[in-house]
């Protein structure tokens, strides 16, 4: 996800395709395991078999969360160890092409295609290590059986038709792609461990990882709507890599037969976590630079309301800068298939229709007409303004200020529609953004 998992980018296809030609070579045999061991004619050749499948051991890897935006909340893939051919080989879901055609417009569209791929666990390891991120492991207690199913089916999911798949941050991303995979191969079911509250929203879950980060909070908070705001559901917690990690240690395997095993068979730590904490800040963060909004619109609307004369300027800058968010918003809103955008309330008042305005209030001061239309933007966001403790949507506390910000300036422009209203502009006869000064 563009503001969440961590990503393994191939930095070319030709390369790319290299890689996995040499790692279906090397899995051929095991591939093949499971078809011997039908097939084996003799008590030695059965003994010989189930000797070579003892040796395949799988285990979910759990990565730390980075400093960089995109490795906010971690990452998860799959090991696989073969004792006999001396291969140690990680499952990564989480990749993609940098190079592939109009990429960033796919992703922004919600049509990003993520790859499976693999490498040997040493890369992991060292890529992990100089990053400084910390790397878990949990041994999964999958009989031979199971594990060589999993390998097959991770190994046609590598085959270059199979590889690709459509990205959903939410529903469908790399974590829940290495869970499903193994749910397919294992003979039963498994029962997670319900360690996560289940009375909490994936807004919540996405604010307790970003706490340190309250910027990119803010950023997810204005572009994501209701749909996060529900009570997440015991499967849908599992898109984040710690959860995943928590649900799995004390869960168990339930067989067909009834008989019940522990999912996790062992714990280890493959890389510890390095990085210096980050700490949260309240100076810069987006609540402190909005709080200062409010109090400067504030002060403006009380020295224009003494003073009888309407300050053009700072309008112009605020709608223009939400006119620009809006511009995503309603992008995203309208266009993008990725999860929750589409449920946004704030395109209401966060789309490019100021932009429009800031065109006609320009218009209006220099022509020295009424505004009209400043009335039905007061409405407009005192409407908004009700709507935001009714409607199902979590707001950014940020995101209130902004609006009651936005609300002042629109009963500033109402108070001054009318040229009678003021006494002069600072603007005089509106020229760019030069003032005239009495």
């Amino acid at each position: 996800m563009y503001f969440g998992i961590f990503f393994v980018p191939l930095h070319s296809q030709k390369m790319a395709t290299h890689v996995r030609h040499i790692y279906l070579l090397a899995f051929i045999l095991l591939a093949w395991l499971p078809m011997s061991a039908q097939d084996a004619s003799s008590a030695e050749d059965s003994a010989s078999v189930v000797s070579q499948m003892d040796s395949i051991e799988v285990s979910l890897l759990t990565c730390t969360p980075g400093k960089d935006m995109y490795a906010k909340f971690g990452h998860t893939a799959l090991r696989v160890r073969d004792y006999t051919i001396h291969r140690d080989v990680v499952f990564n879901y989480g990749c993609f092409d940098y190079n592939a055609n109009n990429f960033v417009l796919k992703f922004v569209l919600g049509q990003t295609d993520y790859l499976l791929d693999a490498e040997e666990f040493e890369f992991l390891k060292y890529r992990y290590g100089m990053l400084g991120n910390g790397v878990s492991e949990q041994v999964l207690n999958l009989s031979q059986e199971e594990a060589n199913r999993l390998l097959t089916l991770l190994l046609e999911n590598l085959r270059p038709e199979n590889q690709e798949y459509r990205y959903n941050w939410l529903y469908d991303n790399c974590t829940e792609r290495a869970r499903d995979m193994i749910e397919k191969a294992v003979d039963g079911h498994i029962e997670y461990a319900k360690v996560t509250n289940p009375e909490i929203t994936v807004r919540e879950m996405l604010h307790h990882c970003l706490e340190t980060s309250p910027w990119v909070a803010f950023g997810i908070d204005l572009i994501l709507g209701a749909e996060i705001d529900q009570k997440v559901t015991d499967r849908i917690m599992m898109f984040l890599p710690d959860v995943l990690r928590r649900e799995s240690d004390g869960a168990h395997i339930i067989r067909q037969d009834g008989t019940q095993v522990e999912y996790i068979s062992g714990r280890a730590v493959v890389l510890e976590d390095t990085n210096e904490p980050e700490k949260a800040y309240t100076v810069g963060s987006p609540l402190f630079v909005f709080s200062l909004l409010l109090l400067f619109t504030l002060a403006l609307f009380a020295y224009e309301l003494r003073h009888r004369r309407y300050v053009l300027w700072m309008d112009v800058v605020m709608h223009v800068c939400q006119g620009l968010a809006g511009l995503l918003v309603a992008f995203l809103f309208f266009l993008s298939e990725h999860p929750a955008v589409d449920s946004n309330w704030l395109v209401i008042i966060l789309n490019p229709l100021p932009l429009l305005y800031v065109v006609w209030l320009i218009y209006c001061q220099r022509t020295k007409r009424h505004n009209r239309v400043a009335y039905i933007n007061l409405a407009v966001l005192s409407a908004f303004l009700v709507t935001m403790t009714l409607c199902p949507q979590s707001f950014n506390p940020a995101t209130w200020l902004m609006v009651v910000s936005l609300l002042i300036r629109a009963l500033s422009q109402a108070h001054f529609a009318s040229p009678r209203a003021q006494r002069r502009s600072p603007f005089g006869k509106f020229q760019g953004f030069n003032l005239s000064r009495s």
